[in-house]
């Protein structure tokens, strides 16, 4: 059978200004009653989009922006995975300081990207503080100046052609010196988004597939994480188990993600309790 709104679900708005509050217990209940359901087809304007899958479920749960305000505990932010993904699962966007930074790294030290024009460059890249991404970036945590900091090392870019044809081009254009100005995330800033999106995440595995043309998500199963910190999230940039990614090209930014995987959630967060759905 399938369901593709919270009306179906028999969902109901008790909450003052029409925002549920959750139990533990009821928010157990709510999805394993999705999970119950079996099958879900998203709804039209939801099918194949970035992000699709996540606000079904919000709309199944009758929660706006990604928020489950749960009882005794606070707010949650709701993230959903594919259980056949092994793929990095992202955290949250920061943009690094200062404002102006990605445009000139994509000047720089952009390389061609194909389908988009002689004048289109990327700079697409995982970097983090345990060792050097194949073009020579790393970030570097300074405690003094509490800030993550990226940085260019030229001699740890590969020794082959494509490589260090880029390199030449960079070379050209702005020696192979450090970055000037050096980007960086003030520790405020990601302690900001770590309260405000990761401290206590709802984790949701979901199966998908399509028929007759429509995507269609089950859950699977379901994780209560609690205590997300600041210095967790510098030890996974530190130890190289979270992920700094820059996702830009010359006319689009896709946006800086802190990325990590799932089988980290226990050096993320204090606590991880599996919900039985």
């Amino acid at each position: 059978m399938e369901y593709s709104s919270s009306r179906a679900l028999g969902l109901e708005d008790k909450s003052e200004k029409g925002k549920k509050v959750y139990t533990k217990n009821e928010l157990v209940d709510q999805l394993t009653e999705l999970r119950k359901k079996d099958w879900i087809t998203l709804t039209a304007h939801r099918q194949d989009r970035d992000g699709g899958i996540g606000n079904t479920l919000e709309d199944l749960l009758g929660i706006p922006e990604n928020n489950i305000p749960l009882a005794d505990y606070g707010e949650f932010e709701l993230k959903t995975h594919h259980t056949s993904s092994n793929s990095l699962i992202s955290l949250f966007s920061c943009e690094p300081e200062p404002g102006s930074v990605i445009p000139c790294l994509l000047k720089d030290y952009g390389w061609p990207i194909g389908g988009y024009g002689p004048n289109e460059r990327s700079l697409r890249v995982d970097i983090d503080a345990d060792a050097c991404a194949e073009r020579g970036f790393i970030a570097r945590i300074d405690y003094d100046l509490r800030r993550v900091e990226l940085h260019f090392d030229s001699t740890k870019v590969p020794n082959d052609g494509a490589y260090q044809q880029w390199l030449n081009e960079v070379r050209k254009r702005v020696g192979l010196g450090d970055l000037n100005p050096i980007p960086y995330w003030a520790f405020e800033n990601l302690e900001e988004k770590v309260q405000r999106k990761i401290r206590n995440m709802v984790y949701v595995s979901v199966d998908t597939m399509s028929r007759g043309g429509r995507q269609m998500v089950r859950m699977a199963k379901a994780q209560l994480l609690l205590g997300g910190s600041l210095n967790a999230l510098l030890n996974g940039v530190k130890e190289g188990w979270l992920q700094i990614e820059f996702n830009a090209r010359t006319h689009h930014n896709h946006g800086t993600r802190f990325r990590t995987w799932e089988r980290f959630w226990p050096k993320l967060y204090n606590s991880t309790e599996a919900l039985t759905i």
